[in-house]
């Protein structure tokens, strides 16, 4: 195209010369000529045009082509996927949902999977019927401590029939987020395996996942008769729904322990009667202290107190004296008021029942001075 523009110019320019020196006749010849070679530029440059015109369209169809294709291979990549996800949303929608309903995950989401049967097939346990979620459930929303978890029931569409894999599945999808993940499996319609995986519970690198493999629990025999078989079996529900609530209710005190530094009550709000399960949880929460003082959540004094008030609880003497011996001396290393009347008041009863009498004394006068203290305080001085 360029090359014709200069052509023409040459053209011009002899025709200029033409003009004024040449002939009207060989100026009519040099216009003709011109004319031609201009008609002939002008069909170059269209030809060029429409070549490239061509090419874009070939292209830009190519193209084309090629995103239908992507699309629709990621589109049957994506279905596959998701009937075989665990969870009934994307993997970016259950984030979001979990994320919300924990409020940023600033406490843990409990999420409740459907048992698997491993004498039913893929549809028989995917279809259900999904037994033990109820019983799990209610025992949950009764319990006293239930506002430290948020329960979502039903974000588990069926039973981790791939185990491990359906496992990693909810982790990856929900790996930010604090999580407590319930499921089990029934063996040959006679014994249940609950399991517990939760992750994030406490954010450290020793402490990234926790799994718990209950011990197997018999199912009730329907050789009895058909009543006696539902109560029996009601009666098992209910107690494998209470005995998960405690162990998720533990899991929980960990983590508002060890992030905001929330005393556990979970020991003392058990009712009376379950003395085991009592003594269980205080003993499993005398390490969330130590995750707790390390962090800075509580001082150290108030937090060996606590662990003593807790060992004791447990029935564990030995340790509950040593604690509360090495809460005092610490008490004493830093300053009078590190240990306040309430620490003071919990070490008394503490060392009441396990310490000898001179340990006693010793930690009444302290109470004694300490209540005095705030007296003064109270009056002004």
């Amino acid at each position: 195209m360029f090359r014709g523009i200069n052509d023409l110019s040459g053209r011009l320019l002899e025709l200029y010369k033409l003009r004024r020196d040449g002939s009207f006749f060989d100026q009519q010849d040099f216009m003709h000529l011109l004319r031609e070679d201009e008609a002939a530029a002008a069909a170059s440059v269209r030809s060029n045009e429409a070549i490239r015109n061509n090419g874009f369209e070939v292209e830009r169809d190519w193209r084309q082509a090629q995103t239908s294709i992507y699309v629709k291979t990621e589109q049957d990549r994506l279905d596959r996927n998701f009937d075989n996800l665990p969870f009934s949303y994307s993997a970016q929608e259950l984030h979001e949902l979990v994320r919300e309903a924990t409020g940023g995950g600033t406490r843990p989401a409990l999420l409740v999977a459907p048992f698997f049967h491993e004498e039913l097939n893929k549809e028989g346990n995917d279809d259900g019927p999904h037994a033990f979620r109820v019983a799990i459930r209610r025992a949950w929303m009764n319990c006293a401590w239930s506002g430290d978890v948020r329960i979502l029931d039903g974000f588990v569409k069926r039973p981790l029939r791939n185990t491990d894999l359906d496992v990693m599945l909810l982790q990856r999808a929900l790996w930010d987020l604090p999580v407590i993940l319930v499921c089990g499996e029934v063996q040959g319609g006679a014994r249940v395996w609950p399991s517990l995986t939760a992750w994030n519970i406490v954010d450290s690198s020793d402490f990234c996942s926790i799994q718990v493999n209950f011990p197997s629990l018999p199912l009730p025999t329907g050789t009895s008769g058909e009543n006696s078989y539902r109560e029996a079996r009601l009666a098992f529900e209910d107690e494998l729904g209470e005995s998960t609530a405690v162990t998720v209710g533990m899991l929980g005190e960990w983590f508002h322990l060890a992030r905001y530094g929330r005393r556990p009550r979970i020991h003392q709000t058990l009712p009376e009667n379950r003395g085991l399960e009592r003594r269980a949880a205080a003993l499993g929460l005398t390490a969330a202290y130590e995750v707790a003082m390390d962090r800075g959540r509580i001082p150290i004094c108030e937090g060996m107190a606590e662990q003593a008030a807790l060992f004791w609880t447990a029935g564990r003497h030995s340790e509950a004296r040593s604690v509360a011996l090495a809460a005092l001396r610490a008490g004493e290393q830093t300053n009078e008021e590190a240990l306040p009347l309430e620490a003071l008041r919990s070490l008394q009863n503490v060392l009441r029942e396990v310490g000898n009498s001179e340990e006693f004394n010793a930690v009444t006068r302290r109470v004694e001075a300490a209540a005095r203290r705030a007296v003064l305080r109270t009056l002004g001085w």
